[in-house]
């Protein structure tokens, strides 16, 4: 089994996908690159990651006792979508106006 990316390695894929949509729509993709960006990206990789430990240890978990409760995760990853979704429409290139 391969060792879990680290929320900053997806950070920084998310980063490079903003990025790649902006050069696809032929855009000038330092309009929207800065700390925002970052911080929106940072969002993503939380909401992925999230996802991903909830896929592998299942929307319940064992507390320290052994009785169940909500996996952390749920909640995390609401907070975070949350504020991806506040913040996405800004990382959006601008569209063609053809």
């Amino acid at each position: 089994m391969s060792e879990p990316e680290s929320v900053a390695t997806r950070a920084e894929m998310v980063h490079l996908e903003v990025e790649a949509r902006w050069a696809s729509a032929g855009a000038d993709f330092s309009r929207c690159d800065g700390p925002d960006l970052e911080v929106y990206c940072g969002q993503v990789a939380i909401v992925r990651d999230a996802a991903d430990r909830i896929a592998a240890e299942g929307m319940v978990i064992a507390d320290p006792k052994g009785n169940p409760i909500p996996h952390p995760c749920v909640e995390i990853g609401r907070k975070a979508q949350a504020e991806v979704r506040a913040w996405a429409g800004r990382f959006d290139p601008p569209r063609s106006r053809h």
